[in-house]
């Protein structure tokens, strides 16, 4: 058996010899790679203010004022952009700026870039935060309100814990007042000047469905606490209406207290906002008197500042 064997070179590829038997020779071409790196283009998120400034207020002056920059400087940013992206983003033949098709295309992704650098910034330039709050709620609105306020704080700030404190208004303020807790949430008819208000709510009466417990005589009335805010409402409204009543409790906490009503056993009283869907608002001519509105206040501790308390009370107000 004959072997023969054959190079051959094109251009500038390399070529390798593939030798069989029966003299036939098969060449196989080996390309050069090409080792020369992609360059990497970056966006300057200044570039890109100047753009969605200038398309948003239609001129490059108006866009300088809103940047605090020249209009010659502002100019100057939207070429170099031009440049980079070697497109036109401006027609430029009117008095008023206007986008060309490929300034449009480029203007939500301007947009979404400077708010991720925002986005970004705020977060690293935040200082951490470790350690522990100690949050007084009131159980008339712990369960309708805080869940969506404690889960988005816990999300921002994972090493901060929450002690939280549920029980009546009063025991709450004494409990800041002796420094037990650090800030808490109360409902009551007025806001001292040592509170910050957050909302007003209707206070209304609350029932069984369809259920009788609002005919009896005398009414009867369930309360989760002996010192409860809306304890003193209910009883106040009832003695003007010269209407006897019946406590049923201090059951101890809003479950309990709801069951009372599930069961048709009494009626009580909650914030408008709070009110569960399985049970319901009295109407107005059942025969008892409105209440007065709460409002939910905000008290934090005025001897000590405390960083974490300041941003849970951020996120309470948002």
């Amino acid at each position: 058996m004959r072997l023969s064997t054959l190079a051959i070179a094109v251009d500038e590829n390399m070529m390798e010899n593939l030798t069989l038997g029966n003299g036939i020779c098969f060449i196989l071409p080996i390309m050069k790679s090409n080792t020369t790196p992609v360059p990497l283009r970056n966006i300057d998120v200044a570039f890109a203010r100047a753009f969605v400034a200038s398309a948003e207020t239609g001129g490059m002056t108006a866009a300088g004022r809103l940047q605090n920059l020249t209009q010659g400087a502002v100019s100057q940013q939207i070429k170099r952009l031009e440049d980079l992206l070697q497109k036109e983003l401006f027609d430029r033949e009117h008095r008023q700026l206007t986008l060309t098709s490929e300034g449009e295309r480029l203007l939500l992704h301007a947009r979404r870039l400077i708010a991720l650098n925002d986005e970004i910034w705020g977060l690293m330039s935040t200082p951490g935060f470790e350690g522990k709050v100690r949050l007084g709620v009131t159980t008339d609105i712990i369960r309708a309100f805080m869940p969506p306020i404690l889960r988005s704080f816990n999300e921002t700030w994972p090493n901060v814990k929450i002690d939280l404190v549920c029980h009546s208004s009063p025991r709450l303020l004494k409990q800041l007042a002796d420094g037990e807790i650090d800030m808490t949430l109360t409902t009551e008819t007025a806001t001292p000047n040592n509170a910050e208000r957050l909302m007003t709510d209707d206070l209304v009466w609350v029932g069984c469905r369809g259920g009788q417990a609002v005919n009896e005589r005398p009414l009867p009335v369930s309360v989760t606490d002996g010192a409860c805010t809306f304890r003193t409402a209910m009883l106040g409204a009832l003695e003007q209406d010269q209407r006897d009543w019946r406590l049923i409790g201090p059951v101890g906490n809003n479950d309990a207290l709801l069951a009372t009503l599930e069961a048709d056993l009494a009626v009580t009283s909650l914030l408008r906002s709070t009110v569960p869907s399985h049970v319901s608002i009295l109407p107005d001519d059942i025969g008892l008197s409105r209440l007065q509105p709460f409002h939910v206040n905000l008290y934090r501790r005025t001897s000590q500042t405390n960083d974490i308390a300041n941003e849970l009370a951020r996120h309470i107000r948002e």
